[in-house]
């Protein structure tokens, strides 16, 4: 229960504190598609990405192989959403987009993680995506951002952080992703580990 716990505020802290300096999962709207936009979005979200892993680092006292490697998968996660958010254009649907960052999620915990348990993959996946839309559909719906300036915008998207991660952080905890994290210090496919 305390590791589940853990994970939860760790992943929804660093969201929401990310999201306020760092403007997660960055801004949508622009007319094209802007791949410069995209690639100064992926390096501000890798960055914020670093500041989430580090939390959930500490928060489960993970071994050095299973922080880093929790660290590269949040590194991809928030900052190829940062990066599909910012890049995107405003002829491709929201949901859409959302729906690819789920996608690009499920697939990092795939492959930097190492997990295998479809159902993790698709909770990870579509909480993802789904945190993202509410957060950005409820911000609206309550008004955000207040005002059109640096710190309304910081606002608008801690509360994208914190809803996001507290949709994602609970759907992960509930199917166990945190303490499989703690459970196999080496990677969750690791071929010397013992049964679960």
């Amino acid at each position: 229960m305390m590791t589940r716990l853990a994970w939860i505020v760790a992943v929804t802290l660093g969201l929401t504190a990310g999201g306020f300096a760092f403007h997660f999962p960055g801004s949508y709207g622009n007319s094209v598609l802007d791949p410069a936009a995209g690639l100064f979005g992926f390096l501000i979200g890798a960055v914020h990405g670093l500041v989430v892993g580090a939390l959930i680092w500490m928060a489960l006292r993970l071994s050095r192989p299973a922080g880093t490697r929790v660290l590269g998968a949040m590194v991809l996660i928030v900052g190829g959403t940062h990066a599909l958010n910012d890049g995107s254009s405003t002829q491709i649907p929201f949901v859409l987009t959302e729906g690819v960052a789920g996608l690009l999620a499920a697939g990092v915990l795939a492959w930097r993680l190492g997990e295998r348990r479809l159902v993790v993959l698709a909770v990870g996946g579509l909480a993802w995506a789904i945190g993202i839309l509410v957060a950005g559909w409820s911000g609206s719906a309550i008004g955000l951002p207040l005002t059109e300036t640096p710190m309304g915008w910081a606002q608008d998207h801690g509360w994208d952080g914190l809803v996001a991660g507290l949709i994602w952080g609970i759907a992960t905890a509930a199917v166990d992703l945190p303490r499989a994290l703690r459970r196999h210090p080496l990677g969750l496919s690791s071929p010397i580990l013992t049964r679960e």
